[in-house]
């Protein structure tokens, strides 16, 4: 027990050195960002692994690995090429490299990781230091009053004991806060309330790129303008192309950022028209003698009528000034307090006994605007600090999100391209619908001539020759009934289960929510559910809905290598949403053609959406949502 106090304050030295190369690993990791070098942005773990490790077993807490497996290499697809999302490669090294990149930025832990490499030398660092500054204090006590031995000495002996003493309980308490965040997530109300700062903050840090992104923003829009002047009017579609894929990005990131998506807003790509009898091509009153020439002046045209063109270079105007105003705030209260008042205090305050540094005296000038730091700035700069801190950063995420909602209302497609991509997916919803529907009749009658026409006819046969017979052999007569009324009853099977499959009984009688009971219990796999439904909807979104989740779970039994599936049924915003998920080795996409298109084009008709996120390795959570109104 003895030992446990006199390692301490070296433990804790140790710890907190280790914790200072927070710096040099978030270096690391803005670099290998910058550059795209996985090695260097990944290479933070191995020596946070090391003080994991360290950290559990001198402080007594338990921090295992909290990291998801890499993925597994890439598989050709059978025509050889490598398939990632919609985009082939004739290689698996792009491929490995962009996996790589999504499995590393979309693990939750890596989130945690900076969250805590920049919280930790302000924070988690001051316990860890604590005891070993109170022995060093303690021992050097006696040299800065040396004429005064019969007092300095027993205060020097009890500052000393007190840094051995409570260094195990320090220890403790610093490895407690690193278990928060650098050991696997669990459900807790300090977790939550971290998770909820840690947004804050990343939120402050987003809206200080969207500011630094918006002047450079600026830049182009200067640059589309300049190319508008008659004499540069020839680079227009360049800039405009650049300006494009500019404005698209961003629409992704701001995605990303806020989840407020942002469709795009550009119609399609102009049909190059028919050429002339001489070969040429006419656009407008213009003769174009080269295809590529009329397809440019063609591009050129539709791009200067289209409103989403000159909505961009608006929005590239004015977002300069709506980002560095929604930013300014948050950002500057939050770095302000965060390191002109904790981070400086804490640094002075644990050095200042071996390092004379001026943080505490030059206060008066840093908070002269605020009185009552003028009066007891050591004592109630970091609680400000604190607060401030917190207010600016929780004060991020809604400016934030307003930001978003900003670029969505000119960036997004206006009411006139909205209307037009509504004919257009109504008529592509009709025509799909018809085609669904006139597959469904061929099935119907594919299965009433395959199946139970032909049980009927064998019947009628047997019939005949039961007539021939029942003068002639009585007994044989006797036998071919007995074989007649067996067919009979498997016809009549069979024409149970076609109309189980063009509208099952369950589904008529009980509703949506026993059908999928009924789903459920027919699986064989185990089948969790969550049913939350008031009412039933319509009879032809219950039968979408009913064939859509039995189409998904005979693809988990036979596809995904799953152990259980989870089924949850609500009715949110006026739509019915059911979510199935199952812990299989995932990679589903409804762009390979598979089942999951079906269910798509069944789910378009009554203008619902299907939504997929499959990872490889799993888990697999397919989304419906069908807009509907229950009946109660």
């Amino acid at each position: 027990m003895f030992g446990r106090q006199l390692w301490a304050p070296l433990r804790g030295l140790v710890l907190f050195g280790l914790g200072l190369a927070a710096v040099p690993m978030l270096a690391a990791i803005g670099l290998g960002t910058l550059f795209g070098i996985q090695t260097l942005a990944q290479w933070y773990r191995v020596p946070l692994h090391a003080y994991r490790a360290l950290a559990g077993r001198w402080c007594g807490v338990d921090l295992p690995v909290p990291y998801q497996p890499p993925p597994p290499p890439p598989e050709p697809e059978p025509d050889g090429w490598y398939r990632y999302k919609n985009r082939l490669h004739p290689t698996p090294k792009k491929l490995s490299y962009e996996r790589r990149w999504d499995w590393l930025l979309k693990d939750p832990a890596t989130s945690r990781d900076l969250l805590w490499m920049l919280l930790n030398p302000g924070v988690g660092s001051v316990t860890a230091l604590l005891p070993v500054t109170l022995v060093v204090v303690g021992a050097a006590f006696p040299w800065y009053w040396p004429g005064h031995a019969a007092l300095t000495l027993p205060i020097a002996v009890a500052t000393a004991a007190a840094g051995f003493g409570f260094g195990p309980a320090l220890l403790r308490l610093h490895g407690r806060w690193t278990g928060h965040l650098l050991s696997p997530a669990t459900d807790s109300g300090t977790r939550r309330a971290l998770i909820q700062v840690g947004r804050g903050g990343l939120a402050t840090w987003r809206l200080a790129l969207t500011a630094g992104l918006a002047v450079a923003e600026l830049a182009a829009a200067l640059l589309h303008v300049l190319a508008l002047v008659p004499i540069l009017l020839w680079a227009w579609p360049t800039v405009l192309a650049a300006g494009r894929h500019l404005t698209s990005w961003r629409r992704q990131q701001i995605q990303e950022w806020t989840g407020i998506r942002i469709d795009l807003p550009y119609g399609p790509e102009p049909a190059l028209p028919p050429p002339r009898p001489d070969g040429t091509h006419r656009i407008g009153r213009t003769l174009y003698r080269t295809p590529e020439a009329a397809l440019r002046s063609l591009r050129l045209r539709q791009h200067a009528r289209d409103p989403a063109t000159w909505r961009d270079l608006l929005w590239l105007l004015l977002d300069p000034v709506v980002a560095v105003l929604l930013a300014a705030l948050p950002v500057v209260v939050t770095a302000y307090c965060f390191f002109g008042l904790i981070w400086s205090w804490a640094w002075a305050s644990l050095l200042r006994p071996f390092v004379d540094f001026p943080t505490f005296d030059g206060w008066s000038s840093l908070t002269h605007g605020i009185p009552v730091l003028g009066d007891h700035p050591v004592a109630v700069a970091p609680l400000i600090g604190v607060a401030g801190t917190l207010t600016g950063s929780l004060l991020a995420l809604p400016l934030l999100r307003l930001h978003g909602l900003w670029s969505r209302c000119l960036l997004g497609p206006a009411k006139s391209a909205l209307l037009g991509r509504r004919v257009v997916q109504l008529t592509e919803t009709r025509t799909e619908a018809q085609e669904t529907l006139s597959s469904e009749l061929r099935r119907i009658e594919r299965d009433l001539h395959d199946g139970a026409q032909a049980q009927w006819v064998a019947m009628g046969m047997k019939l005949g020759t039961i007539e021939a017979l029942v003068e002639r052999d009585p007994a044989a007569a006797k036998m071919m009934l007995g074989s007649a009324r067996e067919a009979s009853a498997q016809a009549l099977i069979g024409l149970r289960q076609l109309i189980r499959g063009i509208n099952p009984p369950v589904l008529a009688e009980r509703g949506i929510a026993d059908a999928i009971r009924g789903l459920a219990l027919d699986s064989p796999l185990p089948v969790g559910l969550r049913i939350e439904l008031p009412g039933r909807p319509e009879r032809p979104v219950e039968s979408a809905a009913y064939f859509a989740v039995s189409e998904l779970l005979t693809n988990v039994s036979r596809h995904a290598e799953a152990g259980r599936v989870h089924i949850d049924v609500r009715h949110i915003a006026q739509q019915l949403r059911i979510e199935v998920t199952d812990n299989g080795t995932g990679g589903a996409d409804p762009a390979r053609g598979s089942g999951l298109r079906g269910i798509q084009r069944r789910l378009a008709t009554f203008d619902g959406s299907l939504a997929v996120h499959s990872p490889l390795g799993g888990p697999t959570s397919v989304t419906l949502e069908i807009p509907c109104v229950l009946s109660s």
